[in-house]
């Protein structure tokens, strides 16, 4: 079955966790495999940063065009603002056998399809596509030893590419950048959480700014944009985020709640096809939204952004691959405004029953996710808005763990989706003489699989990229997968027909 892909228009950022040792069979790899170094010649922020290497090991074989060039992170010199070009060091072992379609493998971040290669300078520069982990390994198979943990992971320096700085916004003026707000995270910065604590009330009112460095929604002379301010991950994964643009403006939180998060894994690899399949990420436990929105101006947003911070907390390899456990996400909001004085805002909490995972085997896909939530604070009974007209807002946000290889949006391996839709309107005060109409719909959904999907949106980047080495385009999904709605319901208070209507 192939994989399904939600409709996204921008990347997922990511974030990267290596994984354990593993057992597994098979054997050899491509011919002049090097040794990767080791000791203080790399140094850890070097491997956070680009990856560790990969060693290579009896148990596993690669694919034959594939290279593993030496050195790992210690080889390479830069990355490119647009994360396809990789300058590394030119003396690297088996780097002169480099060449348009082979696939390199320098790290666990920097590996792909070679599309162009050429001496620049003191530089070797490698420009690479996506591939699948077939594409790479053709016969392995690779279990965690025990559970990986999450908690421990830390944002990695320069993560976000250029690209992925932009949102779409139809309606609410030109894009905008996706920095993350207060200026971004370098080496040395973070923590259990990205952005401030948040207790269990509602964000403040629009337009406020936390004297800790929390949520500042921009002036409204400045460049429209949705802007996020992560968390990850020992609470959970989720985001803070401001918007302000055309009289619009905006500041929401939204949060899947975790409680000790891990991960684990299972996967066979025989003559480079999936053969048996199992991922679990446990410790979820509740998912939070909180929403503020204002216009002035009877203008509406609909822009959608990724996170643009991966984090990462190095374990070790597996079987001589360094798999890394990854999140992505993407938050989109869209506004209903019915006039030009309108204002809404929400705070809802619900739990969850069960923990994710997904089993393949035999050609089958077996899951386990939430399938009924229970209200731990209701959205209904604190919508609240005053306007002479109807106003909503529908908030999506994906929340992607990944257990595989590459960065940036551009992961290959098993991979499960938690997807969130939220939407939520109040009518006009005009008829509180008689009743005000309040609804709400909350949807969740799950993909999984093993492969590769690309959003929809980059995809296109990504193939006008590579029109610019006349290499051949991409599809944006591959492998196997599946999803499955688990929950959606809407509900109307009060339930009279003038509000079902």
């Amino acid at each position: 079955m192939r994989i399904r892909v939600d409709d996204y228009r921008r990347l997922l950022a990511v974030t990267t966790v290596t994984l354990l040792t593993v057992t597994g069979c098979a054997r050899s790899g491509p011919a002049g495999d090097p040794p990767a170094p080791t000791g203080p010649s790399v140094s850890a922020q070097a491997q956070q940063r680009y990856g560790a290497a990969p060693t290579p090991h009896p148990d596993v074989t690669y694919q034959p065009d594939v290279v593993i060039v030496g050195g790992g992170a210690a080889s390479v010199r830069s990355v490119a603002a647009d994360t396809f070009t990789w300058r590394i060091d030119p003396a690297a072992a088996n780097a002169d056998q480099l060449a348009p379609g082979k696939v390199m493998f320098l790290t666990g971040r920097a590996v792909g399809r070679v599309i162009d290669v050429r001496r620049e300078g003191d530089d070797l520069a490698v420009a690479i596509g996506p591939v699948d982990i077939t594409d790479v390994i053709r016969d392995g198979t690779f279990t965690s030893a025990e559970p990986v943990p999450l908690a421990a992971a830390r944002p990695v320096p320069d993560a976000a590419a250029s690209w992925s700085q932009t949102s779409d916004d139809d309606g609410g003026g030109t894009g905008g950048g996706s920095a993350v707000a207060g200026g971004g995270i370098g080496p040395g910065q973070g923590g259990d959480d990205i952005g401030p604590a948040h207790g269990g009330g509602a964000l403040g009112p629009v337009g406020g700014a936390s004297a800790d460095g929390g949520l500042v929604v921009p002036a409204a002379n400045q460049r429209p944009q949705l802007t996020p301010r992560p968390i990850c991950c020992a609470n959970g994964v989720g985001a803070e985020f401001t918007y302000s643009s055309a009289g619009v403006r905006l500041v929401g939180l939204v949060l899947l709640k975790m409680t000790a998060p891990t991960a684990a894994f299972h996967l066979e690899i025989r003559g480079a096809k999936v053969i048996r399949a199992e991922f679990e990420i446990n410790g979820a436990a509740a998912l939070r939204v909180e929403i503020n929105a204002t216009t002035s101006t009877g203008q509406n947003i609909d822009p959608r952004i990724p996170i643009p911070v991966d984090f990462s907390v190095p374990i070790g390899e597996v079987l001589g691959v360094p798999f890394a456990a990854t999140v992505t996400q993407v938050i989109g909001v869209h506004t209903a405004f019915g006039a030009k004085d309108g204002n809404i805002s929400a705070v809802g909490e619900w739990s969850l029953n069960q923990s994710m995972s997904f089993g393949y085997a035999n050609g089958s896909f077996g899951v386990r996710a939430p399938t009924s939530i229970s209200v731990d604070q209701s959205l209904m009974d604190s919508i609240t808005g005053i306007s002479v007209g109807v106003n909503g807002v529908w908030l999506d946000y994906h929340a992607k763990f990944h257990v595989g290889l590459g960065a940036l949006g551009f992961i290959a391996g098993l991979y499960f989706q938690l997807t969130l839709t939220l939407g939520m309107t109040i009518g006009s005060a005009l008829g509180a003489p008689l009743v005000v109409c309040r609804s709400a719909q909350l949807g969740l959904w799950a993909s999984y699989g093993v492969g590769y999907t690309i959003p929809a949106g980059l995809v296109a980047v990504i193939n006008t990229f590579l029109q610019l080495f006349n290499a051949k385009p991409i599809p944006k999904e591959d492998g196997v997968g599946d999803s499955k709605l688990l929950y959606d319901k809407p509900v109307v208070y009060p339930n009279v027909p003038i509000c079902r209507n």
